[in-house]
């Protein structure tokens, strides 16, 4: 049997878990709290599997409740149900020791679904959640660092003679352009290989594979 806890200042919430979970033989109910206060208090007296809690709390924030629960009930399970949808919320409350996290529009199924990942150790995030964390990791990934910028067949044609040590002169009159044409190839070269003169720009061209 998972004996769950919930927390919620929202009666209706509370009521709307346990009629979700009425028809289930392995899940029950047993205590509920609509303060942090009153659920510190009631943990340390009840035998709980799972805490199910919301973020927002009359007199302290789900954050701070979870890393409370997390620290001095080690044996307990925490799973967040919450309007709150920043990923800012999302990883303070995973980091604070929550395993599960739910939106409260999560239909029944999905919850029961929920419970039963996280009392048996897993993690379960809700779709929209992990969506959330995906774009969020996407956003803030770093460049590649052998990123290899895209060159125009002139550019490739004029990197290659550089590389073989022609002089500006040499390549203009190998090419049939202006030297000042040259120039300004080069300086374009330089800029996506992100090389300050034409040493670096031989260095990251060998580098990359370009030559």
């Amino acid at each position: 049997m998972i004996k769950l806890f919930l927390i919620d200042d929202h009666p209706i919430v509370v009521t709307g878990i346990q009629n979700a979970i009425q028809e289930e033989e392995d899940i029950k109910v047993v205590g509920t709290a609509l303060t942090a206060t009153d659920a510190i208090r009631q943990l340390g007296e009840l035998t709980i599997d799972l805490v199910i809690l919301d973020i927002a709390l009359p007199d302290m924030d789900g954050v701070e409740l979870c890393k409370h629960i997390h620290k001095n009930f080690p044996g307990l399970k925490i799973m967040v149900l919450t309007t709150y949808g920043q990923v800012s919320f999302v990883t303070a409350m995973l980091r604070s020791g929550a395993m599960g996290y739910l939106y409260k529009n999560t239909s029944e199924s999905e919850l029961v679904l929920a419970i039963r990942k996280v009392y048996e150790g897993g993690r379960y995030l809700s779709e929209e959640v992990n969506q959330k964390l995906i774009a969020k990791a996407s956003r803030t990934l770093p460049k590649r660092e052998n990123f290899i910028p895209r060159l125009t067949r002139r550019e490739k044609e004029i990197l290659d003679l550089i590389v073989a040590e022609h002089t500006t002169q040499e390549i203009a009159a190998k090419l049939f352009l202006a030297p000042s044409t040259i120039e300004t190839h080069r300086v374009s070269l330089c800029a996506k290989l992100g090389a300050r003169n034409l040493a670096g720009l031989v260095k990251n061209a060998i580098k990359l594979g370009l030559v």
